[in-house]
């Protein structure tokens, strides 16, 4: 599943603040994204995504 966001490094931060697993840390992709993905407590893994604009 992907969730995009205003700030993915600000949803990083919460994340690491609370405990929750990161599998991907916050990394500028080359198809215009930041993206992270974190690991619920269920086990499924979300994809969190901002834009980077030109």
């Amino acid at each position: 599943m992907s969730v995009w966001v205003d700030d993915v490094d600000e949803v990083h931060r919460h994340c690491v603040a609370q405990g929750i697993e990161i599998t991907f840390p916050p990394t500028n992709e080359p198809w215009g994204v930041r993206e992270m993905h974190i690991r619920h407590a269920d086990g499924h893994v979300f994809r969190t995504s901002t834009g980077i604009g030109e």
